[in-house]
């Protein structure tokens, strides 16, 4: 390569993107677009280079379909974009189709309930069925009559754009905000789709799918010609069966037949007629032979008798496929008409198919929408450029807290990368993070089978992915920047037929790479694997570092794997143009950790390794003599460190579980206090109720007992001390009640029926159907109708507009000062059931009304209401739902007797509605009654 603008075929091999490409072509759902890749792949290999081939731009003279008669632009599948907007418009796109693709069912649904959903499949289905009408469409054009099964490839495709279009629609009409991100894009894109609504009414019409033979044929209603052609044909032939059957039941025909059926050749009703029986000039059986049977004992005749009527149901047949030959020519002048526009379809139907694939692809690796960004930026001054050999063992350790500083906008950042193809494959995959500013070298270091090469194919692979619009996966939105040049050199490419050694084969990619980066130095990401092995370590280091240096002042972004110790060093010699990374092993487990951390040089650990695989001690001894003490050194300083660090790692991670633990166990406790206060306050409020009302009646009794004794004549003094006692208990009862929570805003000054509103008691919206007075209304809420007081009422907008940032806490309840018993108040509802019930007063508290509801939305409407209650800590409700025909008060007592939390229940009193209420007592089912 020379520095021209693509990437070239060793770096989609390096990388997997052909095994990337296999994936797509899984999920492709029609051929065309199959074929369309594979083609696509073939010319890359052709042409040497993957070049960027934005979709609008001008048609390549090789990308054309009949480029010596039309020079139609070939449908793309898949494109690599470089161009940061165009790039965007096309992840717009994918969110809009997949937002598109999960609104089917729901389309579906409406269609089913108005009546008017069609035979079409879904979209991918519908997709399925497209074929390549290249050849059809030309022939078409040229005047020649198209058959049944081509036309109904035709009516396949405009099955296919009128589903899109139609979900397109439908999307538009129903989504809002944030998700209709990408449909104007997408909805430009299908701009180009052309439903030919005429045509594809009389195809629909006139084609059917599985005629007689199981193959699409013309129907009945192509004309009304067809349609009497046929019919007289289905006439006559019933004629000439019987007429056969007749025949065959004449003794005298019958002892002439092989056996008692007839059959058909060529067409025609004919006989199995003995050899020995037939005669051609007399007899019953004489006529003219079709055919006979394999060892010439039956002679299959069609006799005199017969020979009228196959003779018109022949005439009748052949009118008929003259009717059909002149509706097929029709109907393949109307698609010669629109061939081009047929044509056009296609093309952006083969790109939806890539597009679906891609996002196909896409989710199953749990992909994001990567950010995307331009990569202009200018080379470092190169007064800026510190040269300089490898630091001392010293600069390790400042090396490992040092960070660049750089703007995070001008970073390439992938968290918690994953590799595709592993996820794709089904493997389990370590996430890893990498940060890297544009024109830094990161080089990643770290004992063998430790994920570096892993890590490297997956920067690569993302980017590449990113510019063909595919989601990366990664656990947050990436950073990448549109790389127009992407060399690797990962693996060994040694080819003896192009006379390249292992080491050749390296420099052949550094040049490459040199190539590029002059050309294009920012735009340039350079990735190498082990660079400059397969010669002398010594001189390999040396030229490594040269290397790097090289494309750092030339200012391309470069990621290296590598085991040269005066490599790892360079982070120090040149802050800011080289960071170092390491991956991670384990040695007592001999297992990688394939955690990849930035800021750190990682150990090679050949040694360790060697010794806990079992190599002998003496053998280790001697190769520890033969090293360089300060190299050793510098590896038992990186394996402490890792080990440090891999022990802060485990640790941060610990505390961090914790802490989330911590918060889940706190939720779990505040919302255990809020429901201890939320029911003492409840049992409060109740106590209060019930001792309100054995007031009100003692203060009754006294009232009557004073009149009564007001008549005798009597002393009213020994009433006199019960009424004190009366009078302190209530205003002893009056300072305990319990607050309620103000409800937020006002009562509506003014309502009118059929206004909306919200009973902000039960937290529902509802319409008013009645006014009651000054303070009562009557409200439709969604399954039942109930009536409330004026002042739970609150407007829409009101009721909807909630206080912020002040959290609400309950207070503590506040004992009862009249009670010093701290037991829970005995429940008074068993006095309203059992042999001698007494009747309950129905109220809008304790009563649910689902008359005229279905039995479904009654019993929904029962179970809100029930579990109401129960929130409010009540025992009896009284359950309104007529007389009727009975079903819906069967349903509502099966129900309620199925429910744990229903104690018992009965039918109304005559004073309570009789048998058109229920009344249920709510409570541990077999409890004592209170």
């Amino acid at each position: 390569m020379d520095g021209g603008i693509g990437i070239g075929p060793s770096t989609l091999e390096h990388l997997g993107w052909v095994d990337l490409c296999e994936q797509l072509e899984r999920r492709l759902k029609t051929s065309l677009a199959r074929v369309t890749l594979e083609r696509e792949l073939a010319r890359t290999w052709e042409r040497a280079t993957w070049a960027p081939c934005d979709e609008d731009d001008d048609p390549d003279p090789d990308d054309t379909v009949d480029s010596d008669d039309r020079g139609e632009a070939a449908p793309r599948v898949l494109v690599r974009c470089c161009d940061v907007e165009r790039a965007r418009r096309r992840f717009r796109e994918l969110d809009a189709l997949e937002q598109l693709l999960a609104l089917e069912v729901e389309l579906d649904a409406d269609e089913d309930e108005a009546a008017g959903a069609d035979a079409d499949a879904r979209f991918l289905s519908a997709l399925a069925d497209v074929v390549d009408l290249e050849q059809v469409t030309r022939r078409a054009q040229h005047g020649a009559p198209l058959s049944a099964a081509e036309l109904m490839l035709v009516r396949s495709q405009l099955r296919a754009v009128a589903r899109i279009v139609r979900l397109s629609a439908y999307a538009v009409a129903r989504l809002e905000g944030k998700r209709r991100r990408g449909l104007p894009e997408l909805g430009e894109r299908l701009s180009g789709l052309s439903r030919l609504s005429g045509l594809a009414s009389a195809l629909g019409e006139a084609i059917g799918p599985s005629g007689p033979d199981g193959e699409p044929w013309v129907l009945d209603g192509a004309s009304r010609e067809l349609a009497r052609a046929r019919q007289r044909a289905r006439a006559l032939r019933a004629e000439l069966v019987q007429h056969a059957e007749r025949m065959i039941r004449k003794p005298s025909v019958a002892d002439c037949l092989q056996d008692r059926f007839w059959t058909e050749r060529d067409g025609r009703v004919v006989l199995p007629v003995r050899t020995d029986a037939y005669s051609r000039a007399s007899g019953p059986v004489a006529g003219i032979i079709h055919s006979s049977s394999q060892g010439g004992a039956t002679l299959y005749v069609e006799p005199r008798g017969l020979l009228e009527g196959n003779n018109s149901l022949r005439t009748a047949q052949l009118e008929a496929r003259a009717e059909e030959r002149r509706v097929l020519a029709e109907l393949s002048k109307r698609v010669g008409s629109h061939a081009d526009v047929l044509r056009a379809n296609q093309r952006v139907l083969v790109e939806l198919d890539g597009m679906q694939a891609r996002l196909r692809v896409s989710q199953a690796i749990e992909g994001l929408t990567p950010r995307v960004h331009g990569v202009d930026r200018a080379p470092p001054d190169e007064n800026d450029v510190r040269r300089g050999g490898a630091g001392d063992i010293k600069a390790i350790d400042e090396a490992a807290v040092r960070a660049p500083k750089h703007s995070p906008r001008d970073w390439l950042r992938l968290p918690a990368m994953r590799h595709p193809l592993m996820l794709l494959a089904g493997a389990e995959v370590v996430p890893n993070d990498i940060t890297l500013e544009h024109g830094v070298s990161l080089i990643i270091s770290g004992p063998n089978a430790g994920g570096k090469t892993v890590a490297l194919k997956t920067v690569g692979l993302c980017m590449l992915m990113a510019q063909a619009g595919f989601r990366v996966p990664t656990r947050e939105r990436a950073d990448i920047p549109l790389f127009t040049h992407i060399v690797t050199d990962v693996g060994d490419d040694q080819s003896i037929s192009a006379n390249l050694s292992t080491f050749s084969a390296h420099i052949h990619h550094v040049l490459e790479a040199f190539a590029c980066a002059r050309s294009d130095p920012s735009g340039t990401l350079v990735l190498f694997d082990e660079i400059a092995v397969g010669t002398a370590p010594t001189q390999g280091a040396a030229l490594a570092e040269a290397i790097l240096l090289h494309l750092s002042e030339a200012g391309a972004t470069v990621l290296t794997t590598t085991h040269y110790d005066r490599l790892k060093l360079l982070a120090r010699a040149h802050p800011g143009r080289f960071e170092n990374a390491a991956v991670g092993f384990d040695i007592e487990r001999m297992a990688p950790t394939f955690r990849l951390t930035q800021g750190l040089p990682g150990p090679s650990s050949a040694l360790a390794v060697a010794r806990r695989l079992g190599v002998p001690e003496t053998v280790l001894e001697s190769a520890e003599e033969r090293i360089e003490r300060r190299a050793l050194q510098v590896d038992v300083l990186l394996q402490e460190i890792s080990a440090e660090r891999d022990a802060l790692t485990q640790t941060r991670e610990k505390l961090e579980d914790e802490r989330l633990e911590l918060k889940r166990r706190t939720r779990r406790v505040e919302a255990r206090e809020e429901a201890l206060v939320k029911q003492a306050k409840s049992r409060k409020v109740r106590a209060y109720d019930e001792t309100s009302a054995e007031l009100r009646a003692l203060k009754s009794e006294l009232s009557g007992q004073r009149k009564a004794l007001r008549k005798r004549g009597a002393s009213l003094d020994p009433l006199g001390d019960a009424a004190k006692l009366a009078a302190d208990a209530r205003a002893q009862l009056s300072d305990a009640r319990e607050p309620t929570e103000p409800i937020p805003g006002r009562p509506p000054a003014a309502l009118k029926v059929g206004e909306r509103v919200r009973v902000a008691t039960f937290g529902v919206e509802g319409e008013i159907v009645a006014l009651k007075g000054k303070n009562k209304v009557v409200v439709q809420l969604e399954h039942a109708r109930s009536t409330v007081a004026r002042a739970d009422l609150r407007r829409l907008d009101v009721a909807s507009a909630s206080p912020r940032g002040k959290r609400l806490r309950s207070a503590a309840a506040q004992p009862l000062r009249t009670w010093p018993q701290a037991e829970a108040p005995r429940s008074t509802a068993g006095k309203h059931f059992g042999a001698d019930p007494a009747p309950v007063s129905r109220s809008v508290d304790n009563t649910v009304d689902i008359r005229g509801a279905r039995v479904d939305d009654g019993l929904r409407a029962l179970d809100a209401f029930v579990d109401e209650t129960i929130r409010r800590d009540r025992d009896i409700l009284i359950v309104v739902h007529g007389h009727g025909s009975g079903t819906l008060r069967r349903a509502v007592r099966e129900h309620l007797e199925r429910q744990s939390y229903v104690r018992t229940t009965r039918g109304g009193m005559p004073q309570e509605g009789g048998d058109a209420v229920t009344l249920v007592w709510l409570g541990e089912r077999g409890g004592a009654n209170g």
